[in-house]
């Protein structure tokens, strides 16, 4: 076998490996180098997935340089596969990040050089179809097993985050030790079902088909930016330096494609008035609701790109309680935050976005602008949403945070309230310590010094 087809091939055994490795990466979390989580060294280890076009690319060139007499065909297979390689190995170390164009130059590149094998064995006249055959039966159900989405979607455990490198204050200094806990929810793949067989803490459930992953992601990342500002806004105003959070109507993140209003309202209108009554948070709209029988319209007042109006929007029964009218949508707070302080953001790879970091960046802002700190020598771990009042709210995935945090090592995991007995199911050993505020936190921390 030629130098260059052997690269070419080592090309899709090491695509392989690093995709089986890529699910079950959240196994290494618990290793810390220096003062760097496993999630600060996946940043590096995105790079190992270069390897893969650049064996394609230089098994093209050895290739070329290598066959006597090559046809147009030939010629023009090897230059797109050297270029696509090359366009890969850059967008793999591009400082923006772009997953989804980068697998889609990786499928690109396996495919050119598929056919690209192909058309070599024809030209020389080996027996071309039955190797054909079998590769792509082997690459085909290896990506079925790995990469097609089915009907259900999968929770796993996933990393835990230093807060204090993910967040850092303008004025402000580390001092303790805050951890941030992160759950890897995505559609579930056949090998799916082999995981949750051999290892711990994994949860399928129906997926919502409805919605694109594409539209998730947005949904996610619109929810983490908002969840940065009001946990800021919170975390200063009880410094004495803002006037923290306000809330002035409702903003959609997301329309289901099987809403009734789905037309009618989109992602990004901000409602202000339920049948002529003024919805200012997420829980006035679902007081208003109670009034509404299932099936029958209610008049939207929403703003629009700067304008104002009012719509007919059908409703729908609730799956999980009949009787309780329902539009179908994604929804939050559009808050006004009052953030007097520069705060800089650190993005990771593995870290898509969601709101559930909220509670434990407020406590991780408060303790780098307090004097001595707010930890008192604990080693804190905590999860939960936060309101503009301070209150911690429910997330997904507690019991995969639990066993993540468990893992990992916290003297304390602080949860929201009425979801102690699910974190519980993920570990038997943590310190489990329900809260309903950021407050809550506070306290049990000034009441339980460690040194």
């Amino acid at each position: 076998m030629k130098t260059g087809k052997r690269l070419t091939i080592a090309g899709y055994i090491v695509a392989g490996i690093l995709a089986a490795a890529g699910e079950l990466v959240w196994l290494g979390d618990p290793i810390r180098i220096g003062a760097y989580y496993w999630i600060d060294a996946i940043e590096l280890l995105y790079g190992l997935l270069a390897v893969v076009p650049l064996l394609w690319l230089t098994g093209a060139i050895l290739n070329w340089k290598r066959e006597k007499s090559p046809g147009a065909i030939s010629r023009a297979t090897k230059l797109i596969i050297i270029i696509v390689s090359g366009v890969t190995i850059v967008a793999i170390f591009w400082p923006a990040r772009n997953l989804t164009a980068t697998g889609s130059l990786l499928a690109s590149g396996w495919l050119l050089t598929m056919i690209d094998l192909t058309w070599a064995e024809y030209r020389s006249g080996l027996r071309w179809l039955r190797p054909c055959l079998i590769r792509v039966a082997v690459m085909s159900a290896a990506a079925w097993l790995l990469f097609w989405p089915t009907a259900y979607e999968v929770t796993v455990p996933g990393f835990t985050l230093d807060m204090n490198r993910y967040a850092q204050v303008e004025g402000g200094a580390a001092k303790g030790s805050i951890t941030g806990v992160l759950v890897i929810g995505r559609p579930a793949f056949p090998i799916d079902w082999l995981y949750d067989r051999l290892l711990p803490h994994i949860d399928r459930n129906k997926r919502d088909v409805s919605q694109s992953i594409g539209e998730q992601l947005s949904a996610a990342h619109s929810q983490r930016a908002s969840a940065n500002e009001i946990a800021a806004a919170v975390a200063l105003h009880k410094l004495g330096l803002g006037r923290g959070v306000t809330s002035d109507g409702v903003r959609i993140l997301l329309v289901s494609s099987e809403s009734p209003a789905e037309g009618s309202l989109q992602a990004g209108d901000l409602l202000t008035k339920l049948n002529g009554k003024t919805v200012t948070s997420v829980a006035e709209l679902a007081e208003a609701m109670k009034n509404v029988v299932p099936a029958r319209n209610v008049t939207v007042t929403l703003i629009r790109d700067g304008g104002v109006m009012s719509l007919a929007v059908p409703t729908q029964a609730s799956e999980e309680e009949p009787e309780r009218a329902v539009f179908g949508i994604q929804v939050e707070d559009h808050a006004q935050a009052d953030v007097t302080r520069t705060i800089d953001f650190r993005s990771y790879l593995v870290y898509q976005g969601g709101p559930s970091h909220g509670a434990v960046l407020a406590l991780t802002l408060m303790d780098q602008l307090s004097e001595g700190g707010v930890t008192y020598g604990n080693r804190v771990a905590a999860t939960g949403t936060i309101d503009g009042d301070g209150a911690v709210g429910l997330i997904g995935g507690i019991e995969q945070k639990a066993y993540v945090v468990e893992r990992a090592g916290a003297d304390v995991f602080f949860v929201p309230w009425e979801q102690a007995d699910e974190a519980r199911a993920g570990s038997s050993t943590l310190n489990i310590v329900p809260v309903r505020t950021l407050d809550d936190m506070l306290m049990w921390l000034r009441e339980h010094p460690k040194r």
